[in-house]
Order: C-alpha cells, then structure tokens, then sequence
C-alpha cells in the first residue's frame, strides 16, 4: 500500500524521543544505527533519501539485554520471545504513532544496527513494511527480536561480538511501492546497474537474478536505459558525495530514491588460473573476485553442517541465512541468484571468492549427492569458472594436509 507521504522529501516534525535523520545525532551510528546515519548524511548532502524518524540504539538497548539473559538462561529459542515481550514506554508507543502519523500514514520500519558499518553484517537484521499506526510497537519489537535470529548469533559469534550488544536502533520512513529497484555498484569508470521489477527486496535476498546493465560515466546521459542513467547518476553523486561506492535504490512514480549506500571492502585480487585444463569446467559471474581451493560441500540456509575441512560451498541461490557458513569456507557456488546481494557483501568483507550462475551439477551430477563423496574444485577468478575434479578424492587427515593435497592434484 502507498503511504500518501511516500514522494515528500523534506523535514517532518519530530515528536518526543525520536530523531529526525535531519537533526542532530542523526549522523552518529553508535546513536542511530549505520543505516539510517548514511542516510543522514545522504540528506544533508541532497541526495534523494526519504525522510525518516529514528528510535535509537538506546531505546532497544532493555530489550537486548532481556533477550541475551534469555540465550544465556534458556537457550537460543529463549531469546527472540524475549525481545519481543519487552514493553515500549507509553510515551514512545505514542511517539511512535505520531510518528506514523507524520509520515503518511503507512510506515516500513527498519532495523539500523551500529554493526552495519561492517558488511559482514550485511542482510542480518530484519525490516517490516506496511505499518500502521496501531502496529508500529509490534513492528519495532520485531526489528529488535531479529537480532538474536540463528543468523545473526552465528554471525555475532563468528565476530567475537556479545549478544548484548545486538542492541539496534528502528528507522521509520514513508513506504514506496516501486515499479522497480535494485543495487548499483562503482566499479572504476562504469556503475553495475542490478534491477528487479517491483520492491528490490528479491534481488537483496538472492532470490531474484534482475538484469544489468553496465553504464559507463560518459554516456550516461546517452544510455538507452533512463533509469539506468538515472540510478547511475545517483551512484556517482553518492560516490562523490559520501565516498560509498554501493547504493540500494528503488523508483517511484520515475523518481529514483537512494535506499541505502555503502563502502564496500576491498574484493581479493585474482592471483591467476588455479587448475588444469583436464578438470571439468563450467562458466559463471565473478561476484567476489578472487581464486579457491577445496572439496565441494552442498549446504542450504539453516541446515547444521559440520566442516571437516575448509572447502567451497554449493548452494541454490545467495540467501542471507547462509552468512554464518561463509567464515567457515574458502570460496561459494551459488547455482542462481544475482551477484550483487547482501549475502555477496559478506562474502567481500572476509575476503571469500563467489560465483553466481554456475550450473554445477552439470558437472557433478545431483547436488543432493555432492556430500556423499568428496569432489576437489578450484574457483577460477580470473576466467570466472568452477573447475571440478572428474573423480572422488582421498579424505585428508587435516585441513592443512587438505590445503596441500587441494592443491597439488589441481594445479
């Protein structure tokens, strides 16, 4: 549903509690999350952020400490019920109606955690759209709750974070209806322009592959696609502007609105071919650059999975459940889904090498058997190519013996 405020750009009046992503603090994202302090910052430099109102990191700080007494106490499935019980102070559930009120009527609300600064967190925490006034405090416990989903405890653990310090702030902004949206990526002189008709949350989730269109900054006035232009242009702008180098945008009635935008880390540079040319290859895209070695293992979101040894995982499509395994691995398949997603910017922050497209179980037969044995695969950066070995290899007796004998059969 529409909210009647969803094209308005400019400041809304700030009720008690609340910060607007135009006044002070709003900037800080140990006060306001990493989210909506970007777009803080987007705003002041006139880029086409919406509006929004902030709860911050303060406000959810009880419910945090509430859900983590519960992991300790009772275990993860503790937690999250916890979170969601703690009670909203009668002044905030009413700063927070009005809130709704001030913004149209029909409201997302949006996690904004201090942690996505990082992009290992990429994807963590969850947003909910279509709110009303009446459901705005339920929606703000839900925002909070998801920080101590599977998801993000394995991640928290994987970073050394303490679960009491999942506590996040709750962006609220008017809700688009988009005719289509995506990410869009700098890469030297040309944006990766990545679209989906409708909300951008498929391709963000990796359940939806979008087109791309590359447009390079001298013909972008030329481009053929104007909304491609248009969501390059943005790119540039927030490059320029903020330094980022990743929006997330969506269009509306032909207005393009930044989402969110983020520096991305650094991709590993491609070290060169890692296998001969007698295994058998099969073509995909370079999302993360860069080249890996180890057995193949299929694995799929939430599944529990015990690595003998660091390999290179297969799955079905880029979803953010699977972050976790990511710290655990050397390099990721994914069998369809987009390349640029929340879970390839985790990839990128710790440096794992992801291809997206491959068709590997024409090369290995059913992925559901993968597991059965053990198959040797090298990741080819450079060429963009999975190259599996024809045949079962030996179990090593370690992960380093594993490295080596990865190495000496591929190379």
């Amino acid at each position: 549903m529409r909210s009647s405020a969803s094209a308005e750009t400019g400041p809304v009046a700030v009720p008690p509690g609340l910060l607007s992503l135009d006044g002070p603090g709003a900037t800080d994202p140990a006060v306001a999350g990493a989210k909506a302090a970007s777009l803080a910052r987007a705003r002041r430099m006139g880029l086409p952020a919406l509006p929004g109102l902030v709860l911050p990191v303060s406000a959810g700080r009880a419910a945090a400490r509430a859900a983590a007494g519960a992991l300790a106490g009772r275990g993860a499935g503790a937690a999250r019920p916890a979170a969601l019980r703690t009670r909203l102070p009668e002044h905030t559930g009413s700063a927070l109606r009005t809130a709704v009120a001030a913004l149209g009527g029909r409201v997302i609300v949006r996690s904004s955690s201090p942690l996505e600064a990082d992009h290992r967190w990429s994807g963590a925490f969850s947003s909910v759209g279509e709110v009303g006034a009446e459901d705005v405090g339920t929606a703000v416990r839900a925002c909070w709750a998801s920080a101590f989903a599977p998801d993000p405890l394995d991640r928290a653990r994987a970073c050394g974070v303490a679960p009491d310090e999942l506590a996040l702030a709750v962006l609220v902004q008017p809700e688009l209806t988009p005719e289509a949206g995506g990410v869009a990526r700098v890469e030297g002189g040309t944006v990766r322009v990545t679209a989906v008709a409708g909300h951008p949350g498929a391709l963000l989730s990796g359940w939806s592959t979008g087109e791309t269109v590359v447009v390079e900054k001298a013909t972008a006035a030329a481009a053929g696609e104007a909304t491609a232009a248009a969501v390059a242009d943005l790119a540039w702008r927030a490059a320029e502007l903020l330094g980022h180098d990743t929006v997330e945008w969506a269009v509306e009635d032909g207005t393009v609105h930044l989402l969110q935008s983020s520096r991305g880390p650094a991709a590993p540079a491609p070290t060169g071919p890692s296998a001969t040319p007698d295994g058998l290859t099969v073509s995909g895209t370079a999302a993360v650059a860069g080249d890996a070695v180890g057995p193949l293992r299929y694995v799929r979101p939430h599944q529990t999975v015990e690595l003998t040894e660091p390999g290179i995982l297969v799955v079905d499509r880029p979803v953010p459940a699977l972050a976790p395994l990511l710290f655990g691995a050397r390099g990721l398949v994914s069998v369809s889904g987009p390349a640029q997603c929340h879970l390839v910017e985790v990839a990128r922050a710790i440096g794992v090498p992801v291809l997206t497209g491959v068709d590997v179980a024409s090369v290995t037969g059913p992925l559901e058997q993968l597991n059965a044995g053990r198959r040797l695969a090298a990741i080819d950066g450079t060429r963009a190519v999975l190259v599996v070995q024809p045949g079962p290899a030996a179990a090593p007796t370690d992960p380093a013996a594993a490295a080596i004998t990865a190495t000496s059969t591929l190379e």
